[in-house]
């Protein structure tokens, strides 16, 4: 029994991979009936009527690429340019541009399931943290998706049921992979030297400091960077700027491609830092990307909670500044009496 429980915690990611499929694929849409003329109908009828329907949707690949569509025959140049909408124009740009915000973060989703597999499957020390980012909201994510089935199935749609069965099995198998972390904390954890990658300290030792410096060189070291400022500015920040506001397409490619070496070479080098004698080289670059999801995500919640706090200590200190001065004006009048000059 323990075996076969451990073999569903690994191959759970698997199950939420198929239910990111499926989102991606297939989509449903709640229906609310228009309530006119409701009293004018029988009591039975009322309730049909009023009782939301849920039908099904193509999914957001096929969304995105219909709404692609309308906006290229919108805007093709043999109709008249009295007759483009731009206002609705510009309302299926921002779906449009929705619904590839939210194509790319189920492909995060997809590739953090294959972290999670990868991590479990070779005992990386980090799978735990990326374990609690992907069940819980796999599990609320998956209670809609049960919720929904059991609605199509009350309307009559008996084909739902083997949908519903796959969701209740991958519900089980989250819970079970979350019940089942830090229970093997006796187990070897690779990939150790990973710990120490984001501080240098790959030899277990943190650079040393190398003094204070003089005045001169705080003044060279000021002077530099702000004539390496200038020359990335306009060498690098302008013509950016002008590529993504006349060439959306090609500098959404270039940034891509960017990002993609970027990832590569964090990759290369986590290998060569961390990986393990007993993998060959292709299983360290796989448990290496899923150690950069890992630091992605880490630093996007460090940057998300530090800005929070950013936000958090702006907004108190200006109602403390606001109240300062309400309390000056209320006991003391002096810019009523400033004003009076």
């Amino acid at each position: 029994m323990k075996k076969l429980i451990k073999q569903i915690t690994l191959f759970a990611p698997f199950f939420l991979l198929v239910l990111a499929l499926h989102s991606i694929l297939i989509d449903f849409e709640v229906i609310f009936p228009d309530p006119i003329s409701i009293t004018e109908i029988s009591e039975e009828k009322t309730q049909q009527t009023v009782t939301p329907k849920i039908e099904f949707r193509k999914g957001i690949w096929s969304r995105i690429d219909y709404l692609s569509y309308l906006l290229s025959e919108l805007g093709k140049e043999d109709l008249p340019v009295d007759s483009t909408p731009e206002e609705t124009m510009d309302a299926i740009k921002r779906i449009l541009i929705g619904q590839r915000i939210l194509l790319a973060v189920i492909l995060f989703y997809m590739v953090l399931c294959f972290s999670v597999f990868v991590s479990r499957m070779y005992k990386a020390w980090f799978y735990p943290h990326l374990s609690y980012i992907l069940y819980p909201i796999s599990i609320f994510w998956l209670m809609t998706k049960i919720f929904l089935h059991i609605s199509l199935i009350v309307q009559g749609h008996y084909l739902s049921i083997l949908g519903l069965l796959f969701f209740v099995a991958s519900y089980v198998a989250c819970i079970l992979a979350l019940h089942s972390l830090g229970k093997d904390a006796s187990e070897t954890k690779t990939f150790e030297t990973l710990r120490y990658s984001s501080n240098l300290e790959e030899e277990g030792r943190a650079p040393q400091s190398q003094g204070n410096g003089s005045v001169f060189s705080f003044i060279l070291h000021f002077i530099v960077i702000i004539f390496v400022g200038l020359l990335i500015g306009n060498l690098v920040y302008i013509p950016l700027f002008l590529l993504q506001k006349h060439y959306v397409t090609e500098f959404s490619i270039f940034i891509l491609s960017l990002v993609l070496l970027l990832s590569g070479f964090y990759i290369y080098n986590y290998g060569k830092v961390g990986g393990e004698k007993t993998l060959s080289g292709f299983q360290n670059i796989l448990v290496s990307a899923s150690y950069l999801q890992f630091r992605f995500l880490r630093n996007g919640f460090i940057g998300l909670f530090a800005t929070l706090l950013i936000v958090l200590f702006i907004v108190v200190l200006f109602v403390l500044l606001i109240f300062n001065i309400d309390l000056i004006q209320s006991n003391m009048g002096l810019f009523g009496k400033g004003t009076e000059f």
